[in-house]
């Protein structure tokens, strides 16, 4: 039987929202949309990995066991792998599984969470983790994007007139350009290769992938679904709380 552990980071800090993980959403702290998630799709062992004390005990009280972290993972500059790397191995027994839930997507669907296990599951002999996708509109294609391209934004210069012209109006010029070149860019929409991004809500992988320096080893497979909030901006939790209101945050 394979052996899945949640596993969810939750530092103390944060730049953006202080004291995020611990901010009420709906009535409850962010982190335990995360927690109370796994425990709806069945899961029985849920791991909170923090450095700080009150979100440790609020893990407590919903039912999550809790990994303290030392500090130096949890600065603003650790890798979301160091953590993984350091605390992964310290659980016992050991897991064939991890499934990371980041408490900044708390409107995870369960159904999403059970379909994502059972297809790694099902193909563990042809996949080594799993993340959820949602296509890319064609409008925001990477080979349609134009970049600037700061490494030699000043080998040209623009005119006086334009630059003094700038100071005045705000208007930038762009005079170095980076991306897909321009002049072998596609131009018919139907030519573009269709484009996937993480949803930043699933992410599952074979505990055994760490040891060569990712969580997702040689061969992934793209779970697309709809994806939903994630909480990373003050505008964020309000939108949130508006979804909430509204009843469209159905788990």
């Amino acid at each position: 039987m394979i052996n899945v552990c949640c596993f969810i980071p939750a530092r103390g800090q944060s730049k953006s929202i202080p004291r995020k993980n611990l901010k009420l959403l709906g009535g409850k702290p962010l982190i335990v949309w995360s927690v109370e998630s796994a425990f709806k799709v069945g899961l029985d062992k849920v791991i909170i990995s923090t450095d700080d004390s009150e979100i440790a005990k609020v893990a407590y009280e919903n039912g999550a066991k809790v990994m303290m972290r030392p500090r130096n993972l949890a600065q603003d500059n650790t890798s979301m792998f160091e953590v993984l790397k350091s605390e992964i191995p310290k659980i016992e027994p050991k897991p064939d599984l991890i499934l990371l839930l980041q408490p900044t997507s708390p409107f995870r669907k369960s159904i999403h969470i059970k379909t994502a296990i059972s297809y790694l599951q099902e193909n563990l002999n042809k996949f080594d983790s799993l993340i959820s996708v949602e296509k890319v509109p064609e409008k925001y294609s990477p080979y349609a994007m134009i970049l600037e391209n700061k490494r030699t934004v000043f080998r040209k210069l623009i005119g006086w007139k334009e630059k003094i012209q700038s100071w005045f109006t705000g208007k930038k010029y762009i005079t170095n350009l980076g991306g897909f070149p321009i002049s072998q860019r596609m131009t018919r929409r139907q030519d573009l290769p269709q484009c996937w991004i993480p949803t930043g809500e699933i992410y599952l992988f074979k505990t055994s992938n760490l040891k060569n320096g990712s969580i997702y080893g040689n061969e992934t497979l793209l779970y697309e679904c709809e994806g939903s909030i994630n909480i990373n901006m003050p505008e964020d939790f309000i939108l949130a709380e508006d979804l909430i209101e509204r009843g469209l945050a159905k788990l």
